[in-house]
């Protein structure tokens, strides 16, 4: 018993942020008549009928099962918007799923996105127990849960396959690894990022591209030519969105003000900005090497959660360079997040909480387009990038303070010998 308590300690926070939401929500719905308005206590634009993304499927699989093109008929739609998921999703009408299996589909999702979080966040501290508490109640978690966003999903899959992955026979892996990234590119596109977890050395950068090829492949052979429909029903608006778009829409700056027409003007000028930005922070963040430890903590590319916060992280900065993305893919900054948290429990937060407060700030940020939200969008798609950069780009043997920081962890029983894997710090192997 008192084995299974300790175990659950670390959790707490994340359980007790669970238990927050459902307890405001039960207060909000006796109070205000329904769920869907006992969501205003969280968000903005809550939606009624809830699990307004999962209707996109689910109602457009009514649409199809009537003859119509969901990419083209808006009318089977609860608010008249165009399907704009791969259309692998509609194939779930073999399996019995109609309009009528929304509800139950937005709650299994909801409930795979609790145990995602229950598996990536492990509190030691007060500190680290606040930090997680202010995530997992964020508007940002909380729009995905509210919206039953398919997103969850690719999280759920993305963090639990490459922990699966892990447990398999050494030869297998890489196959694995680059199974599970067409998986997840052919049911959301922008998870062919992914692949970043290949990037350690020449061969990794072949990895990589092999498998962004035949990601790509996979993805024309299942979406065809509804990938322009696609691209072209989905929305770039301000409201409630992180990326290169409100980013710059945002910019207002007189040093600025002969190139923000040219960004802003130019539908694809948004992204070549986010591009430029990332590939500079990228290349910093590698010709750092080693010094950039001392502000935040080195990924271990060897690891598990090493290789899920990596893939995380590249999401991210993939999904800023794409435009306008709804706040509920910041989800993909969790396993970053955890891996910081980590670095904090090690007793180092002097290290990881200026980071980890951008995390959070940006978790938070408004829903409507301000200079203040998008200054800490911009912030952190840049502190992401030279991380990446870092991560996977330098070449540095480990530092004298990373080494006593690992042996201070060991002792401390912060580190399960057994399975280094639990920390975020860069093995000795991915520095040689």
């Amino acid at each position: 018993m008192q084995k299974s308590l300790a175990l659950m300690r670390p959790k707490l926070p994340v359980l007790a942020g669970i238990a927050t939401v459902l307890i405001v929500l039960s207060i909000g719905t006796y109070t205000r008549g329904s769920l869907s308005a006992a969501w205003l206590t969280f968000q903005d634009f809550p939606t009624n009928p809830l699990f307004a993304d999962t209707r996109t499927v689910t109602h457009s699989i009514d649409c199809l099962a009537n003859g119509k093109d969901p990419y083209v008929v808006r009318s089977f739609d609860p608010w008249h918007r165009l399907y704009n998921y791969p259309p692998i999703w509609l194939d779930f009408r073999f399996l019995g799923v109609t309009s009528r299996s929304s509800n139950l589909i937005g709650s299994l999702m909801a409930i795979a996105m609790v145990a995602t979080l229950l598996f990536l966040f492990n509190a030691k501290t007060l500190v680290s127990a606040a930090i997680i508490f202010f995530a997992v109640i964020s508007p940002s978690v909380l729009l995905a849960i509210e919206r039953g966003n398919i997103d969850q999903i690719i999280f759920f899959l993305l963090v639990f396959g490459l922990v699966l992955i892990d447990q398999c026979r050494e030869s297998w892996k890489t196959f694995l690894k680059g199974f599970l990234i067409i998986l997840l590119t052919v049911l959301k596109i922008y998870p062919v990022a992914a692949v970043a977890i290949f990037v350690r050395n020449r061969k990794g950068i072949l990895a990589a591209m092999l498998a962004s090829a035949l990601s790509l492949i996979a993805l024309l052979l299942t979406a065809g030519h509804r990938l322009a429909r696609i691209f072209e029903n989905t929305p770039r608006e301000s409201l409630m969105t992180f990326g290169a778009v409100p980013f710059f829409r945002s910019i207002t700056s007189p040093t600025f003000h002969r190139l923000a027409p040219i960004i802003q003007d130019h539908y694809n000028g948004a992204s070549f900005g986010a591009i430029f930005m990332g590939v500079l922070s990228l290349l910093a963040g590698a010709a750092l090497g080693g010094r950039l430890e001392r502000f935040l903590p080195p990924i271990d590319r060897e690891s598990t959660r090493g290789n899920i916060a990596i893939a995380g992280l590249a999401i991210f900065c993939v999904s800023f360079t794409l435009g306008a993305n709804y706040d509920y893919r910041l989800i993909f900054l969790l396993p970053g997040l955890a891996c910081l948290i980590e670095d904090v429990n090690q007793n180092m937060p002097q290290r990881s909480l200026p980071a980890i407060i951008l995390i959070l700030l940006l978790l938070w940020k408004p829903t409507n387009l301000s200079s203040f939200g998008e200054v800490v969008d911009g912030l952190v798609f840049v502190l992401v990038s030279g991380w990446l950069g870092n991560s996977l780009l330098s070449r540095r043997r480990k530092s004298r303070s990373t080494l006593s920081l690992r042996s201070g962890a060991f002792s401390n029983g912060l580190i399960d010998p057994a399975n280094p894997g639990h920390s975020c710090e860069t093995s000795a192997a991915s520095q040689q």
